[in-house]
């Protein structure tokens, strides 16, 4: 059976950079966001947002794991943790970046096993200077190939330092907007397990049933969510991901369908932006499970 969760939404969703400049929160707002997540839904799982603990790390302290901890024993919440993913890059040539990244990466995962039972640590391989190579004028597309591949090797030998202490089969490699396929490969590569977020795959441009079928024996996780075109002033068009589920141009029963098939029991973790759009989606999977 499925593990049904939701990411902290509003203040916590997003890269919460802002949040550095908001004096009225402290280490416990992160602890009354969960509580609010998880009783007020009524789900299985909250995943946790660790790019605090970098990002703003004042608010994801030694304290906030430890009542974290404490509302777990009394409540039953499951938790995933979804590693941060703005500051560290495993994929850097930056020698020193990557080896803090690693260090990083380690530490906080360290950290919340000693209080924490989680089920997963999902994990970006790179995002930010894959874009920066990508979109560089002055390269052929030949030479940008080559450094990507080159700097999805640094990620790929970075993983595996990390997966050399991390728990056995908990952390997962993420597909993301900007580089769907090799985190897949990478995955099955280092024997690991993968979360497959299926708005990412439709940005993409990619068909989720055939990604799905081909990897469905990595896939431990899934991240859900709906996209939505926009149209602006100047005419172009623009696709908006982590919407409520059923707002968007996702066949949600028919996605839910090929995610499910063969009895997955995994995590189905719901990733969207604001509460309204959690309490939508909450609704429009479980309707869906009702007629199942």
């Amino acid at each position: 059976m499925i593990k049904l969760g939701v990411n902290t939404v509003d203040l916590f969703s997003g890269d919460h950079i802002a949040l550095n400049i908001r004096p009225d929160l402290d280490e416990l707002t992160l602890v009354e966001e969960v509580k609010r997540t998880h009783q007020e839904l009524g789900i299985d799982l909250v995943e946790l947002p660790a790019n605090l603990m970098v990002i703003c790390p004042h608010l994801f302290t030694s304290k906030t794991i430890s009542e974290l901890g404490k509302y777990q024993a009394s409540s039953g919440v499951g938790y995933t943790v979804h590693l941060p993913f703005r500051g560290l890059d495993v994929s850097s040539f930056c020698r020193p970046i990557a080896e803090a990244s690693v260090a990083s990466y380690k530490s906080i995962i360290s950290a919340l096993e000693e209080s924490l039972d989680v089920e997963h640590y999902v994990m970006h391989l790179t995002e930010m200077m894959l874009n920066q190579v990508s979109s560089k004028p002055h390269l052929s597309d030949s030479t940008k190939q080559e450094i990507i591949s080159a700097m999805y090797a640094e990620a790929k030998s970075n993983v595996a330092k990390i997966l050399a202490t991390a728990p056995q089969g908990k952390l997962l490699l993420e597909n993301i907007k900007s580089g769907w396929k090799e985190p897949f490969e990478i995955a099955r590569e280092l024997d690991m397990g993968i979360c497959c977020d299926i708005g990412h795959l439709v940005l993409a441009g990619q068909d989720v049933t055939q990604v799905v079928e081909a990897n469905r024996e990595l896939i431990r996780e899934f991240h859900f969510h709906d996209v939505i075109q926009w149209t602006l002033d100047d005419g172009r068009s623009i696709l908006q991901d982590h919407v409520a589920l059923g707002t968007g141009f996702l066949d949600v029963s028919s996605t839910l369908d090929i995610m499910l098939q063969g009895g997955f029991d995994g995590v189905l973790m719901i990733e969207v932006g604001r509460w309204e759009a959690a309490e939508k989606s909450v609704e429009v999977v479980r309707n869906y499970l009702r007629r199942r």
